[in-house]
């Protein structure tokens, strides 16, 4: 074979290549297919949703459940397209991550000045994610904030810079090792391998922002079943995130034990029936619960009533975190919301009210389709962009941005670079 019919044999294979997302919650498992031929054309296959065994308060609470679940689920959505892939992106959030900032200053020379180069920008980064580690954790993500020549001149990017040392600020997204490995062990264990891992509002954030949202300053609120997530984005940079020990399980909970309910039937009830809004019309329904042998008529205001001091808290606890976080002088766009609680009706309205910031729901950006909630899948499918965006490039560096698709040219630049 040709050699220029071997590039365009492997230009199609790569384009063929499909890539697969999967956000494992405490309650569901969430599956997006994506297929990429290029690194900005990104088509949507499938989203697949099932329940959670086996893993319980963001820990493997039995292998082989979770194995099973993890496999059923795989399997399924492989068998109903055609397809059968070996490895999977995964999703890591809620209990499992810990956010914290570390710092590094490395010389750079002994006398006089030099120029940065992309070996010192590596060095100084290298040794800040070590500073900034415990023994047993994973790093998913370093986003550096900023970086100080000599300390005085601040840069974004200190490229070029002439120096003495320099100086980083990063935010490190770190898991907890132990954690993390169980549930990799599950999908190992399923048959399938594990590409990458990623925190998943982050992932979502690929699909749901824009770079102009970036740069403007936005938040993006992902609401889960037991913790909810505030990332804060500015100059196009990640600057703050935030987590608040609160989900759709406290909804849950509340209207169980204020109407004498199984969490079973509340949580339907709250899919089908709560409202976030004391004004809203349909309050003054009534619908029929299933109570032992009878059904017996509950007013929708009653609903209401149960959660609210619940939606009180939330959004109080939204509005400490964002005014805490001291960028929300710098919001220019507003509130993005995703998650599975993001849906429920008037939730948007009332976070308005409170914040006086603009909110809305989150719409993904980089798909051909979307017949599903946009809210609850856009993590599953933010991770499998990471793992497309990933595979145009020798290798994706932890704050998602594409590395240098030569990786020969790339060590020849830092060899030159450091020695010369």
């Amino acid at each position: 074979m040709a050699w220029k019919e071997r590039v365009q044999l492997l230009g199609k294979l790569k384009s063929e290549k499909v890539f697969c997302g999967l956000d494992v919650g405490s309650q569901r498992i969430k599956i997006s297919l994506l297929k990429a031929p290029e690194p900005q054309l990104v088509q949507l296959l499938d989203l697949y949703e099932t329940k959670t065994t086996g893993f319980k308060d963001s820990s493997v609470s039995d292998l082989g459940e979770l194995t099973e679940s993890i496999q059923l689920a795989l399997n399924a959505v492989m068998k109903k397209n055609g397809l059968r892939i070996n490895e999977v992106y995964l999703g890591v959030g809620g209990d499992l991550i810990d956010v914290r900032q570390t710092q590094s200053t490395v010389p750079l020379i002994e006398r006089g000045s030099k120029v940065i180069a992309n070996v010192d920008i590596k060095k100084v980064n290298t040794q800040a994610r070590l500073l900034g580690t415990k023994m047993d954790e994973e790093i998913l993500h370093d986003f550096p904030q900023s970086y100080r020549v000599d300390d005085a001149n601040t840069a974004l990017n200190p490229l070029g810079l002439y120096g003495r040392k320099l100086a980083v600020e990063t935010m490190l997204v770190v898991a907890n090792g132990a954690r993390l490995r169980n549930v990799i062990k599950a999908i190992h264990d399923a048959g399938y391998e594990v590409a990458g891992s990623y925190f998943t509002t982050y992932a979502a954030a690929e699909v749901i922002l824009t770079e102009k949202d970036k740069h403007e300053g936005c938040i993006l609120l992902d609401i889960g079943s037991r913790v909810s997530s505030v990332l804060i984005f500015k100059d196009g940079i990640l600057k703050y995130i935030g987590k608040i020990p609160w989900g759709g399980n406290n909804i849950t909970q509340r209207i169980a034990t204020d109407l004498n309910l199984s969490l079973d039937l509340a949580e339907e009830i709250k899919k089908s029936y709560a409202v976030a809004l004391k004004s809203d019309r349909r309050n003054e329904e009534e619908i029929l619960v299933k109570r032992e042998a009878a059904y017996s008529p509950v007013k929708r205001e009653a609903i209401c009533t149960a959660l609210d001091p619940e939606i009180e808290n939330f959004v109080l606890a939204i509005k400490d975190t964002i005014y805490g976080s001291g960028l929300f002088h710098q919001i220019n766009v507003g509130v993005v919301l995703i998650g599975g609680g993001a849906v429920l009706p008037g939730l948007l309205e009332r976070l308005e009210e409170s914040i006086n910031f603009p909110v809305a729901a989150g719409k993904m950006k980089a798909t051909n389709n979307s017949p599903h909630s946009v809210a609850v899948y856009s993590p599953a499918v933010g991770l499998a962009q990471l793992g497309a965006h990933n595979s145009f490039a020798t290798g994706l560096p932890t704050n998602g941005q594409l590395a240098d698709r030569n990786p020969f040219i790339n060590k020849v630049k830092e060899f030159y670079q450091e020695y010369f």
